[in-house]
């Protein structure tokens, strides 16, 4: 639905985008797109799927399918990472803060969002969207620091090491075990994963290191 409202003097007219139309057509791209790929699915599916016309479509993302995209990406993105931040405000502490972000890692589809990187990079080239969506996740990424500048200014992490590498090692951490977690390069059968544990272990071995204690 567009809406076509009157000027403050009357005379013009102007049309605004509909909210509740733009969110189901961003809920229904990141379904298909989700499940079938960029290259698996056409404007005229997303219409169709929304029961509105292609030219709708263009309306409301004139740069079309590779807009569409990059906005349902981002989307994807922004909603994990306020849920993240939100868990993360509610608890107190270097290591407690760690441990919600390393919980909110370990549940997210990762194998759709790497899907969905892969696909913004060879089929997106140089939108403008592409270089928001990733300047986004930069300021995202702040966060985080902040989170262990945070921690070594008050003493819980050593300050010799620098924010920027310990998040490096935060993350690759996280990274490699959802890399074989969600893409099973050992071939093994995969039991449900106890988040909290993997959470709690990945920052304990983070912040305590991985030699076993002296009794």
């Amino acid at each position: 639905m567009i809406f076509d409202r009157r000027s403050a003097n009357g005379d013009k007219r102007h049309t605004e985008r509909d909210p509740e139309t733009q969110r189901r057509i961003l809920a229904v791209a990141e379904r298909l797109f989700l499940a079938k790929g960029f290259k698996g699915v056409s404007m005229k599916d997303i219409a169709d799927e929304v029961q509105v016309t292609a030219a709708a479509l263009y309306y409301y993302f004139p740069g079309g399918k590779q807009e569409l995209f990059i906005s349902m990406v981002q989307q994807w993105i922004n909603n994990w990472t306020r849920q993240t931040f939100e868990a993360v405000s509610h608890v107190e502490g270097t290591r407690a803060k760690l441990t919600r972000v390393a919980e909110a890692f370990f549940s997210r589809q990762f194998s759709n969002f790497f899907a969905l990187i892969r696909d913004v990079e060879e089929f997106c080239g140089d939108n403008p969207g592409k270089r928001e969506l990733f300047r986004k996740n930069r300021q995202d990424r702040q966060y985080l620091q902040d989170i262990f500048q945070q921690g070594i200014d008050s003493g819980e992490l050593r300050a010799d090491v620098p924010a920027k590498t310990y998040i490096s090692m935060f993350e690759g951490i996280m990274m490699g075990i959802q890399f074989k977690r969600h893409f099973n390069v050992d071939h093994e059968d995969e039991s449900p994963v106890d988040v909290p544990f993997m959470a709690e272990m990945v920052v304990n071995c983070l912040l305590d290191g991985i030699s076993k204690k002296s009794d």
